[in-house]
């Protein structure tokens, strides 16, 4: 075997990419010889000319390593794992307060970690790149918020935003807008949770109506409800027909409108193919408590609970919604026609949405879906080596694998599916309080995976906010750490 060549590095990459056909990729690689001088041909301190930053969302080292055991096996490989730079990120966020200092929030939502790699700093649960206060109710600052699609945009790039969520929820909505509640997606949900940050009232807006004042040139996801809404009480103008307004004369709907998008040239692209999230890949298979399954004992375990024989069926998203592959492969077939190069952001959103709900198969699909849009990216990367590619998570999530003859506790849900080996996995969901109750966020440290000018700056345990400065083509600076920032968020 031959050692490991920045070459043969970028191949495997490349290889990852064909794996999003079915098609199976090698993985007997051997790392039993010294890997110091690919690794070294990999390090760049140049600056990127293009971003793609990729967000399992809840995505922790658990979720990667379950889809990792059931689609790829024990000797498998996603894409993510084949690129050369991997660091952890430390995601806590800021507890409400009267300030300048604001304690740790150990454990927190998508919003302020979405703000922490959007803007370099530290809030509250529930705000979207706004800082800290005194009280949830009450909106911080936005001054020094600035994110890092806003100064790509404002650097000449072509900017981009892809979820399978809402494109209002709290992960796409980070770089995205500035808000003191993630609830207050549409100009109806920003009247009743956050009046005093209406347009009515001199506010910014809405999520949906920042988003369409921000002219980035490719949005991508759910949330068509949200743009429907009304920009007025009682009015029949939407933030659809204000966005046109504003430039976003593209809006497709389905994934034969999408196909159909060539060029920038004839306007912004909105596409918003369902109402609220995007269906899974998978279909759900729901991990139920032994309580539950002792009540239960003629379920079925195609539906719940699962068996050592149980397969995820791959065929649930309807064929007018596009992948999300196919949301990340246009996107960069739009916004890479741009020389001075493209920044996008891409969320694989319910692996965490799945995970609250303890639907072990829901949950794996989408972190195959997120990878397999990664090896979209990579077989760009290949040809594009000025390509920063960045892969992450918010936060962790509670799904944790388990002996597979282990029944846990009365209350912790599980489930069995067999592997691609054809043996069986057990995970077992145990942070809710109650039968069918959403289960909860860890406070674990999260991966970060990075090829690419500046990948090596992800490398070891860094700080959430570090991110930002490597999504800028920023340099550590010395004396402070890796990247010059306050501590808890001043």
């Amino acid at each position: 075997m031959v050692r490991p060549t920045t070459r043969s590095v970028l191949a495997l990459c490349a290889a990852g990419a064909v794996a999003a056909t079915g098609v199976a990729v090698a993985t007997n690689y051997d790392y039993g010889r010294d890997r110091s001088d690919a690794l070294r041909a990999e390090i760049s301190s140049r600056t990127p000319k293009n971003v793609i930053l990729f967000v399992g969302d809840g995505m922790g080292d658990s979720e990667v390593t379950l889809a990792r055991y059931y689609a790829k096996g024990a000797a498998g490989r996603l894409n993510m794992d084949r690129l050369p730079f991997r660091g952890s990120s430390i995601h806590y966020v800021l507890s409400p307060g009267p300030g300048p200092d604001y304690a740790p929030n150990y454990v927190g939502d998508s919003a302020p970690t979405a703000t922490a790699w959007s803007t370099g700093k530290r809030t509250v649960d529930g705000r979207l790149s706004q800082g800290p206060s005194s009280a949830l109710n009450v909106p911080g600052s936005n001054d020094g918020y600035r994110t890092f699609m806003e100064i790509a945009r404002d650097r000449g790039k072509a900017t981009g935003n892809v979820s399978t969520a809402e494109i209002t929820d709290a992960t796409p909505a980070g770089p995205s807008a500035h808000i003191s509640q993630r609830a207050c997606q549409g100009p109806n949900d920003a009247r009743k949770t956050c009046p005093s940050e209406t347009k009515e009232s001199g506010g910014l807006g809405s999520i949906a109506e920042q988003q369409a004042d921000q002219g980035f040139d490719v949005v991508l996801g759910g949330g068509r409800a949200r743009y429907a809404q009304p920009l007025l009480a009682g009015g029949t103008t939407t933030v659809f027909d204000y966005a046109r307004a504003k430039g976003y004369t593209q809006q497709p709907a389905t994934a034969d409108d999408l196909a159909n998008v060539t060029s920038l040239r004839n306007g912004k692209v909105l596409g918003l193919f369902t109402n609220s999230n995007m269906t899974t890949e998978y279909a759900p298979l729901q991990a139920r408590s032994k309580t539950w399954q002792d009540a239960n004992p003629g379920f079925d375990p195609q539906k719940d609970a699962g068996s050592p024989e149980t397969s995820c069926v791959q065929t649930n998203r309807p064929a007018n919604e596009p992948s999300l592959s196919m949301m990340t492969s246009k996107a960069i077939q739009l916004l890479s026609r741009n020389r001075n190069g493209f920044v996008l952001q891409v969320e694989g959103a319910s692996i965490d949405k799945r995970d609250h709900a303890a639907d072990v198969c829901g949950q794996i699909g989408e972190t195959v879906a997120m990878d397999d849009a990664l090896g979209v990216a990579l077989a760009y990367q290949r040809r594009n080596p000025d390509t920063l590619i960045i892969v992450t998570a918010d936060h962790a999530h509670t799904s944790q694998m388990i002996n597979a003859g282990q029944v846990p506790a009365s209350l912790a849900a599980f489930a069995t599916l067999k592997t691609v080996d054809g043996a069986p996995i057990r995970v077992m969901y145990g942070t809710a309080t109650e039968e069918g109750a959403s289960h909860g966020h860890t406070g674990a440290q999260v991966p970060v995976w990075a090829i690419g000018p500046q990948a090596a700056n992800i490398q070891g345990t860094i700080d959430q906010t570090d991110i930002f400065g490597v999504l800028n083509g920023l340099r550590p600076a010395r004396g402070h750490g890796w990247w010059t920032r306050p501590a808890y968020g001043k």
